[in-house]
């Protein structure tokens, strides 16, 4: 059982390290793409082809966008109510588990003969 819950432990560690590398993974592209848009507004500026607070308005515009959920995106299901997760174990071991239960009260119970034989 302590084995169950230790792999238990370490899928869930797993699984929260997963999440939190696409999250900074994610937060890195996001800059990297702010920034590009950036240099972008700043050469358009350079070129005439935009004014500053033409720039400006095109980047809100495009921070906006990205912040707003697009139609493709999945629905948020999540109602604020805690979620109940069922986890069923099995009432009875499986046959290994019982053939080391019964090996171990046999070596207790010869155990306990041979302290009464001395």
């Amino acid at each position: 059982m302590a084995d169950f819950q230790d792999l238990f432990k370490k899928a869930f560690y797993l699984g929260v390290g997963a999440v939190s590398y696409a999250g900074e993974q994610a937060n890195d592209q996001l800059v990297g793409l702010q920034k590009r848009a950036q240099e972008l507004a700043d050469e358009m500026i350079r070129r005439g082809e935009m004014t500053t607070e033409e720039s400006r308005q095109w980047l809100d515009s495009l921070a906006n966008q990205g912040q707003t959920p697009s139609s493709n995106a999945p629905k948020d299901s999540y109602s604020g109510q805690p979620q109940v997760i069922d986890v069923q174990i099995e009432d009875e071991p499986d046959e290994p588990v019982n053939d080391l239960h019964q090996q171990v009260q046999n070596l207790e119970d010869e155990f306990r003969r041979l302290q009464d034989d001395k």
